[in-house]
């Protein structure tokens, strides 16, 4: 009788394996009990929302890509109203790529120039030209121009801006609360 006891006792070690195991597993059901829940995303409404944001990008195709990959898990909401520099973007891009998102070549260079145009901060007298061209819709030697003329003084203004050759006043009027002197 004690052999049969002494038998079928499982080894100490594989209480300890057992126990860390389902110590794991409680610890994986508290972790996701805490996550709130995934929100549910209308892709309708989201499309509009980002549409409706794009003041200068009247491009459909650029909505719609930032609308199949950005709102894959969140709304837009959460991007939509805090512009940020291009730096600030790349990282938090690169952030979504790690975390899942695998845009297509096509919809990176969408989702690129639909954030360049209508949520990306520039500082006029510091940003290098790859951001001041794409976000202030000026061509290469506009803003050849523009990073000449910083060179030599500071911009202080909108009007300041302006007054250079084929910048547009009117582009800057819809930037002004992301342009920075």
């Amino acid at each position: 009788m004690a052999s049969w006891i002494y038998g079928t006792r499982p080894l100490k070690g594989g209480r300890v394996v057992f126990s860390f195991a389902a110590f794991a597993l409680l610890g994986v059901g508290i972790a996701a009990a805490q996550l709130p829940p995934r929100p549910v995303i209308d892709p309708a409404r989201e499309l509009t929302a980002i549409k409706t944001a794009s003041v200068l990008d009247d491009n459909p195709a650029d909505s719609m890509a930032v609308q199949q990959v950005c709102t894959v898990c969140h709304s837009s909401s959460q991007f939509l109203g805090t512009p940020r520099s291009s730096s600030r973007w790349e990282d938090l891009f690169g952030q979504m790529a790690r975390q899942g998102a695998h845009p297509t070549d096509t919809q990176v260079e969408q989702i690129v120039r639909y954030f360049q145009r209508n949520l990306t901060v520039v500082n006029v007298n510091t940003s290098p030209m790859e951001e001041l061209g794409p976000t202030l819709q000026t061509g290469d030697e506009t803003t050849t121009a523009i990073v000449m003329r910083r060179g030599q003084k500071k911009f202080t203004g909108i009007a300041d801006l302006a007054a250079i050759p084929g910048v547009d006043r009117s582009v800057l009027e819809l930037l002004k609360d992301r342009l920075q002197f």
